[in-house]
């Protein structure tokens, strides 16, 4: 049973996003350990790590930010929210909707200078 997107109550579309970067030895694309959703009518995308968890926004990323530095595909990036290290750091995930790959950036240098 899908979801309800918590920005404007509709059932949420499952999204499938997967890894296709470094399948040695020609292993076939396997699915992110989160279940992704999306919502058709408002645009609102997310994740949960499990059916029993909340879930988390992203957001979709657009220009250079949005270009995966991995595949190269353009506006296949997202970002969920950014969080302050203990060194002071701002900080978000990111993770490419189209080869999978995941990264945590530093959006500050520490003491946010």
């Amino acid at each position: 049973m899908s979801p309800d997107c918590p920005r404007c109550g509709r059932a949420l579309t499952a999204l499938s996003v997967t890894y296709r970067r470094n399948r040695w030895g020609g292993a076939p694309p396997s699915p992110r350990p989160e279940q992704w959703w999306r919502c058709t009518g408002c645009g609102w995308l997310g994740y949960r790590r499990g059916a029993d968890r909340p879930l988390r926004p992203m957001r979709r990323l657009e220009g250079e930010e949005g270009t995966c530095p991995f595949c190269g595909e353009e506006d296949s990036n997202v970002a969920g929210e950014p969080w302050e290290t203990e060194t002071g750091e701002l900080r978000d995930w990111l993770v490419c909707l189209t080869c999978g790959t995941s990264n945590p950036r530093c959006l500050t240098p520490p003491g946010g200078g």
